[in-house]
Formats: C-alpha cells, sequence, structure tokens
C-alpha cells in the first residue's frame, strides 16, 4: 500500500512537472524585441574586399533602419581588406542613427588574404566570445540583402511557431529564406512594350527546391528540400545555445561557403545541425531575400508567380498546372487564393 501511494505520489509530480515545462511561457520575457534591453543584434557579413560594395552599402543602410526601429545591432565585417580611417569614417555617417544620436557600431575583422574561402568560418569563432552581448544573430554573405522587414518577420513567425507547439520541438525547426535574383528594368530578355508581366517577372526564383505542404499543429508552413541554400542565417540566442549542445554549432567550420551560410544548419548528416527549413504557407514572399548581382543560371520561375501557384494548390513552376494534394490545413489558404485568382472555377474546384 505505502509502495502503490509513493508511486501514485511521483507519476503526480512528473505529470505536474511535464505540464509546466511544456506549458511554460517564461521564455517570452526574455524573447528578442525592439524598444527593449532585448534588442542587441548582431550582423555579420562575409565581405572578402570592395568588389561587392553596392549591395554590402545597401546592407548597412538596412542596420542603420533596424537601429531606427528600435533595435541595437552591431555589424561585423569579415574581410581581407585593411579599412582605411577614411573608409571607417565613411561608413560611420553613412550609418548615423537618429534615435540613438550615433552610428551604428561597425567591426571590421581582417584576415590575410591567404585564408581564402576559410574565412567563411571566422564568424563562428567570433560569435563564441559574443554570446551574451547579443540577443539575435545574424550572418550573410556581402551580396545578400538582409532587411529590416526579415528580422521582424522572423522572429514574429519563430514565435509564432514556438507558441503553437507543447513541448520544446520549435527548436528542430527554422524558418528560413528563398534566394531570389532580380533582372532590372531594361534587361535584353524584355519586350519593348514593357508591361505588367515583365513586372512578375522581375524577381526570379534562384533554386528550385522541393516545396512540401505541410502542417504543424493545423498551421501550414512549406517544408523546403533538396537545394536549401540561402546564403546567410538567423537565430535567436537561445537557439543558437542549443544548436551549440545538439551539434557543436559554434565549433563547425568548412572553406565551403555554402556549409557555413545553409547546410551546417539543414543537412542531415554528422557535423550538420538536421534543422527543418520551413516557410510560412501564406507568405512565402515575405520570406525571399534578395541576390544581388545578376546571374546566368538564374531559373525563369518568378517569385510572385510562385508564390500564387502554392497558395492556390499548384505545384509552384509545373507547366501546365498540376494540382497538388494540399494538407487540411491549408484548406483556407487555398479556398481564398481560388477566389481571389481564378473566381469563375471556384465553383468547380
Amino acid at each position: 500500500m505505502v509502495v502503490l501511494v509513493v508511486v501514485s505520489f511521483l507519476l503526480l509530480i512528473c505529470n505536474l512537472f511535464s505540464s509546466v515545462t511544456s506549458n511554460d511561457k517564461s521564455w517570452l520575457t526574455k524573447y528578442p524585441a525592439a524598444y527593449t534591453p532585448r534588442n542587441r543584434v548582431m550582423g555579420m557579413i562575409l565581405a572578402f574586399n570592395y568588389d561587392h560594395i553596392d549591395p554590402l552599402m545597401l546592407i548597412m543602410g538596412q542596420y542603420q533602419s533596424m537601429c531606427e526601429g528600435g533595435w541595437y545591432p552591431t555589424v561585423v565585417v569579415f574581410t581581407t581588406v585593411e579599412w582605411s580611417l577614411q573608409m571607417k569614417s565613411y561608413i560611420k555617417q553613412k550609418t548615423y542613427c537618429q534615435r540613438i544620436n550615433g552610428s551604428v557600431p561597425v567591426i571590421v575583422d581582417v584576415h590575410p588574404q591567404s585564408i581564402g574561402f576559410a574565412l567563411g568560418a571566422e564568424h563562428r569563432k567570433f560569435m563564441g566570445h559574443e554570446m551574451n552581448n547579443h540577443d539575435v544573430f545574424i550572418y550573410h554573405e556581402d551580396d545578400i540583402i538582409f532587411k529590416h522587414s526579415h528580422l521582424v518577420a522572423y522572429l514574429a513567425e519563430s514565435k509564432m511557431l514556438r507558441l503553437s507547439l507543447k513541448d520544446n520541438s520549435w527548436s528542430n525547426y527554422c524558418i528560413g529564406f528563398q534566394r531570389y535574383r532580380r533582372l532590372p528594368r531594361g534587361a535584353p530578355h524584355h519586350a519593348n512594350n514593357y508591361g505588367e508581366q515583365d513586372i512578375y517577372e522581375q524577381d526570379l526564383m534562384e533554386e528550385t527546391p522541393n516545396f512540401r505542404p505541410m502542417c504543424i499543429e493545423n498551421s501550414p508552413y512549406l517544408a523546403v528540400e533538396g537545394n536549401i541554400h540561402q546564403g546567410m542565417w538567423v537565430l535567436t540566442k537561445e537557439h543558437v545555445d542549443i544548436l551549440q549542445e545538439k551539434c557543436g554549432f559554434l565549433n563547425q567550420s568548412s572553406p565551403s561557403r555554402e556549409y557555413m551560410s545553409s547546410f551546417s544548419l539543414f543537412y542531415t548528416k554528422k557535423y550538420h545541425c538536421s534543422l527543418m527549413k520551413i516557410l510560412p504557407g501564406a507568405r512565402l514572399t515575405t520570406f525571399v531575400i534578395h541576390h544581388y548581382y545578376q546571374q546566368r543560371h538564374v531559373s525563369w520561375y518568378p517569385v510572385f508567380q510562385s508564390d500564387e501557384n502554392i497558395r492556390a494548390g499548384y505545384h509552384y513552376y509545373a507547366q501546365p498546372k498540376v494540382k497538388v494534394d494540399m494538407p487540411a490545413c491549408w484548406t483556407s489558404i487555398v479556398t481564398s487564393a481560388l477566389a481571389e485568382q481564378y473566381p469563375p472555377l471556384l465553383s468547380n474546384v
């Protein structure tokens, strides 16, 4: 009898502990947010030299925008070029933030040119000394235009994902981004009579991954499979801490830029973190990221049309259109998209 009472008591304690841990919302008080003490952002940029100065200056403008929007960013540029005092003064003037009456702090971390592509691994070492000084970490190459709006969207969607789950499985997912290239007005393929279709076709998907519609706690997402390269990542400090325990994130090192910016997070193999890359189902366009320079191997699948096709329940680029078996949580998105895009067809769906 005594044994039964003890066992029952222990089971009760275990159930209570499980309930507390699964429904614990204390992390919300520590979650990164603008205009709070949890607004510290570290942006780490791989910039071998000045060859990509045009997109680099656009990126600097985005960190300036973050500052004006209630964040406190610090930018670290990993390079093989010594910046002169005049260059540093130039960047200081360009990143002046009215809100703090000062410039965004910019650290230039210079390495010998002999380091080559291994420069892409230096940010993990740098992070190891900065983990307690920042709430969000961003890494990207100098022609990947990470925007203020990307930061806001990533944190909002990551919070909603975590709130929807009753356990710690949120850390096995990562809200990702899809790269695109942009063809400017006047590109050779455009007709003389520039019209709306040409506008839609300016932003073109760079990779053609497999987008698999899925549900996480009845919320619609796209699991990104196949080509998951995105040239960047963004993680909260808490997520980095978890990944350090799981896969030695801060100790990962490779001369492969693709490994350091994407594969180390998403591939499911040894020396990788095996995160599932996901995109919010209704907001693909929000989570595309501009790869600045034009390139001949870019696909000819417009971002906008791909987004429209997915939301309407079609394969994102197949022609003629191919229906996809959409999970139940996608029903409202598909119904709304069909009503917007194909009103006469809705009654036949």
